[in-house]
């Protein structure tokens, strides 16, 4: 894990409704330019004001994007050979342990979706963790699409960072368990949610 000192948390905020920015359909329609991006950001050190403002655009963007199911751009970032682990809770639910690849990523989301219809990622902070890659937590809400029941989930995610592109993804809905599982066992009680100043720093 990371030095202490190399780690850098900030808060986070999605807008309520959003649709594909102006910055996602040039990436989409150019990806080579997400890549440079990409990699450039992790180049710089983790302590520069650019590249933590370009992790939490980019972090904003995609859970937007998974939030209204434009899977398209939410994975954009994703390398083609990802792999995903889902949520050590959810083991028993007829899931892989794994899913490989960015088909395998979207037929997980897919599914996720079919049972759990009304859900919505609420991110709340970020943490770089440098070389280690990029660590979310917040909640997790929704209901389920069969039964109807209501659920207020803690969730959190790690993202391991090659070249720019996420090559696993590794998710939680135990901050707690989270953070032992990535060694910030210590770290202290999440950000608040400050909308404001989160956005003030970045166009909406």
């Amino acid at each position: 894990m990371s030095d202490e000192n190399q780690i850098v948390r900030q808060p986070i905020a999605l807008a309520d409704h959003s649709r594909r920015r102006l910055e996602e359909r040039i990436i989409l329609r150019f990806p080579a330019i997400r890549s440079l991006v990409g990699r450039t950001v992790w180049s710089l050190p983790p302590r520069s004001r650019l590249r933590q403002a370009l992790i939490r655009r980019s972090v904003k963007l995609g859970f937007e994007a998974l939030n209204r199911g434009d899977f398209k751009s939410a994975f954009s970032a994703y390398d083609p050979q990802v792999e995903m682990v889902p949520a050590p809770q959810l083991k028993g639910l007829g899931l892989d342990n794994v899913y490989r690849g960015l088909e395998g990523r979207a037929r997980f989301q897919q599914r996720w979706h079919a049972e759990w219809g009304d859900f919505q990622h609420v991110p709340e902070e970020v943490i770089d963790l440098g070389d280690d890659g990029v660590f979310v937590s917040g909640r997790l809400r929704g209901s389920g699409r069969s039964s109807g029941a209501a659920f207020d989930s803690d969730w959190a995610v790690l993202c391991r960072i090659s070249a720019g592109r996420i090559i696993r993804e590794h998710s939680w809905l135990d901050r707690d368990e989270a953070l032992e599982a990535v060694g910030l066992r210590e770290q202290a009680a999440p950000l608040s949610a400050r909308g404001e100043d989160a956005e003030a720093a970045e166009p909406g």
